[in-house]
């Protein structure tokens, strides 16, 4: 496999694959000469998207925090498909914006479960295959909360948590062959945000490239960090946020420039 195509057959599991950066991350392992098995919690919208992107595309419904599903639907998608040499777990849930004297228990555990938790069920059934074999490559999906928090404490917990595990498990698989690395997307135009009805405006301004992101930018990063031209890159937490992170202290000093 290289940045432009593969040398020998490979596939690509995505997590949260039906949509999002999960769906673009999937299309450009695709791109790539791949083929990918899509888990999703609706599993009618990832066979769905399996046939929309054809011949090496295979669709399953799955729960990430529920592992022995999840290792059910695994096995089902990639059956017929060449050797997986690639994660990128990206399933994930909505935040929710609580201060933590309010804070549900219910969407606290709703939140860590599906981010942190069904990172680390996904990480264990796909990641130690990979392990058993030799080689892989897995893409976490963080956030840049994870290292810059806000007011949605779960989110950020869980997101600041997966940034901490990409790392563990780095150290923990890298001799066995297979790397760990996790993207901190910024504000992306997916579903989740556009679902919101939110004033994206206060974003827009607190990002020096003055727009939402979008998921193929994003997973440009993630493939990247799965082709062989980052064989050396493990253990790394990679901002893709358009310059959100950089410009944080500016407010102080009247903020950044504008066009």
């Amino acid at each position: 496999m290289s940045t432009q195509a593969a040398a020998e057959p490979f596939t690509v599991v995505v997590t949260g694959g039906a949509s999002g950066i999960g769906l673009a991350s999937a299309r450009r392992a695709m791109a790539a000469g791949g083929s990918v098995a899509l888990l999703d919690l609706d599993g009618g919208r990832a066979e769905a998207v399996a046939r929309e992107l054809g011949a090496g595309a295979r669709g399953a419904g799955c729960d990430v925090t529920d592992e022995a599903g999840l290792r059910r639907a695994y096995l089902a998608a990639i059956e017929g498909l060449p050797p997986v040499t690639g994660l990128v777990a990206a399933a994930g849930a909505r935040a929710t914006r609580e201060p933590i004297e309010s804070q549900k228990l219910e969407d606290w555990s709703r939140i860590i479960d599906t981010h942190l938790t069904g990172t680390m069920i996904a990480c264990r059934v796909v990641g130690a295959d990979m392990a058993a074999r030799g080689a892989g490559a897995i893409v976490t999906l963080a956030s840049v909360i994870a290292a810059r928090p806000g007011p949605v404490l779960a989110y950020g917990a869980a997101k600041a948590g997966i940034v901490n595990l990409t790392q563990s498990l780095a150290a923990h698989w890298g001799a066995r062959g297979v790397r760990v690395n996790a993207v901190g997307p910024g504000w992306t135009d997916t579903p989740f945000i556009r679902h919101s009805g939110r004033d994206f405006s206060p974003i827009t301004d607190a990002t020096p490239l003055g727009r939402l992101l979008r998921p193929e930018e994003i997973a440009e990063v993630v493939w990247f960090l799965l082709s062989p031209a980052a064989s050396a890159v493990s253990g790394s937490f990679i901002p893709c946020d358009g310059g959100y992170m950089a410009a944080t202290g500016w407010p102080a000093y009247g903020g950044f420039p504008k066009a």
